[in-house]
């Protein structure tokens, strides 16, 4: 796919949108635009180097792409403006090595949002662009997660999109995605390029020459096995992507809590790592999460994928069963905030019907967690 000459910045508009506050955005996300338009004045420093138009040119890579699933299945894939960000903003930034050329800055791209904006949809398309329009010889392309069929979520949708776009027809094969078949990839002849599911319950993980990975609901990753595999598989490759996605989850001693971390303190100009990007889409310390007017901060695509209505009535089910509040849900799922999973609500407990007289010579347990 030939680039054109960029005739917009749409990653710079966002970010500017944002900072000027015409986009309704969390803290974070806000400061992800200000690290962007403070490196395109300072970054050159540092070597690094804005260029729209590689940013436009895996922009426009999705206008080949059609949706599989839902009311939109069969339409072309239209890009929202915060995606644009998170995409152009990885493809876009450049950086000059010691060898003289010019490869991609990041090297990983940490995405937290809300469930039902697109998550897989858009890193299927993101492996499917390494797979084909990144220019790599020979490149080994991976959707990754704890288990090869969550991992087959991408890369089906990513197979899906192939099948609707005569353009990538042409380019790509499918092999072994019969119902029998044991294995599964598409591949690439002209380059001898390929793109796998890759679970962490498989028998080895040896021997991989990453170009690109897209993980998977890192959330649900109870060990950082498959991370480190994948990280140390890209070390012979140029500008090689580690592309996670995935909400807020339960376990703050996990990989993906501490990737979070790191990623804060990137964006919050704690630590200086050129080659790490993050967008997290989350509610804001103070934000009521049964506000309307907030829930955009987690869920940029409200409106679109996310329904107003659907929000409205989870949140409606969150206020009167505890059970559905602590899987909901307003603070994690949909609000992106991280928290302990809930065993009873307070307020539950302290509106409730006075019943000391029943509690007399009861029997009681309790416990206490460090």
């Amino acid at each position: 796919m030939a680039r054109r000459k960029a005739a917009k910045d749409p990653v710079t508009q966002y970010a500017r949108d944002v900072v000027d506050g015409k986009v309704v955005a969390g803290r974070l996300v806000r400061l992800a635009c200000e690290r962007h338009l403070r490196d395109l004045e300072r970054g050159e420093d540092r070597g690094l180097y804005w260029d729209p138009e590689a940013a436009q040119h895996a922009l426009d890579f999705f206008r080949f792409l059609r949706q599989s699933k839902g009311e939109w299945a069969g339409a072309p894939l239209q890009l929202q403006p915060w995606q644009q960000f998170a995409v152009g903003s990885v493809f876009g930034w450049m950086r000059e090595a010691t060898d003289g050329g010019r490869y991609r800055r990041y090297r990983t791209a940490y995405n937290e949002v809300s469930r039902k904006n697109g998550k897989s949809t858009l890193g299927a398309g993101i492996g499917l662009y390494l797979l084909d329009a990144d220019g790599e010889p020979g490149a080994e392309v991976y959707s990754a997660a704890t288990v090869k069929d969550q991992a087959k979520i991408v890369w089906r949708e990513a197979m899906q999109m192939v099948r609707k776009s005569p353009a990538l027809r042409r380019r790509i094969q499918m092999v072994g995605t019969g119902p029998k078949s044991q294995g599964a990839n598409m591949f690439v002849p002209d380059t001898a390029s390929k793109f796998e599911p890759l679970g962490a319950d498989v028998d080895s993980l040896d021997g991989l020459n990453v170009h690109g990975a897209i993980v998977d609901e890192l959330h649900a990753h109870k060990t950082r096995s498959m991370w480190d595999v994948l990280e140390t598989a890209t070390a012979a490759r140029r500008q090689p992507l580690i592309w996670a996605i995935t909400t807020a989850g339960f376990n703050r001693d996990g990989i993906c809590y501490e990737l979070r971390e790191y990623s804060v303190q990137v964006l919050e100009g704690l630590v200086q790592d050129d080659r790490w990007f993050a967008f997290i889409a989350t509610i804001d310390e103070g934000d009521d999460p049964f506000d309307e007017t907030i829930w955009i901060k987690a869920n940029p695509n409200l409106g679109i994928s996310v329904k107003l209505d659907d929000l409205r009535s989870l949140v409606l089910k969150a206020k009167q069963i505890p059970a559905a509040l602590n899987n909901f849900h307003v603070p994690r799922q949909h609000g992106g905030r991280w928290q302990p999973r809930l065993v009873y609500v307070h307020e539950g407990w302290r509106d409730g019907p006075d019943g000391r007289r029943q509690l007399v010579r009861a029997q009681y347990f309790g416990g206490l967690e460090d």
